[in-house]
């Protein structure tokens, strides 16, 4: 039976806020849906392995795309954002990063998540570096999480990304106690 969607009335905030990564094989159990929602938490190998990752007001945003192939539907995701500042710490994380499935919450500007990727349909992840030609320009790193999937991103009701710590920024005296 097909559902009504009603007018919406109230606050629509856009973008991402938050995103957490776990490596796909960090995945011992993924939950079963109902409807358009996660039943349950993701079962992990290691609950502290995972990373999160805060990028820059405004630079955060997730596409899915519905597509058509011999097989049926499937969805083209992509979820891409900008971490300011090329330093050490972004340097190592995204080395860590690459090469690697992953399965990836993301928190919207509503507080609503989502999980995107799954131990059998990882996502993949791919890293730029910008660093402008002008002091005004901005220096950093935009990140793409992107693949493919067989059923649209499910919310997963059981999981809030609180932002954690800063980073601390490197002077450009820094330098890591080597003579």
């Amino acid at each position: 039976m097909l559902l009504p969607l009603l007018p919406f009335c109230g606050v629509n905030v856009g973008g991402v806020i938050a995103v957490r990564v776990w490596p796909a094989s960090n995945v011992l159990g993924y939950p079963g849906m109902e409807g358009a929602s996660l039943l349950d938490e993701m079962e992990l190998v290691d609950p502290l392995n995972y990373a999160d990752v805060f990028a820059l007001d405004g630079t955060a945003g997730f596409d899915e795309q519905q597509a058509e192939s011999e097989q049926g539907t499937f969805y083209k995701l992509k979820l891409q954002l900008f971490i300011p500042k090329d330093a050490p710490d972004v340097a190592e994380a995204i080395a860590r990063l690459t090469g690697g499935k992953f399965v990836v919450a993301y928190q919207d500007g509503n507080g609503l998540t989502k999980l995107i990727g799954t131990p059998t349909e990882p996502l993949r992840f791919s890293a730029d570096l910008e660093t402008g030609k002008r002091a005004t320009d901005r220096n950093g790193r935009p990140l793409t999480f992107f693949g493919e999937a067989s059923v649209p991103a499910p919310f997963y009701l059981h999981q809030e990304i609180v932002p954690g710590g800063r980073r601390k920024a490197f002077s450009p005296g820094f330098n890591f106690g080597f003579s």
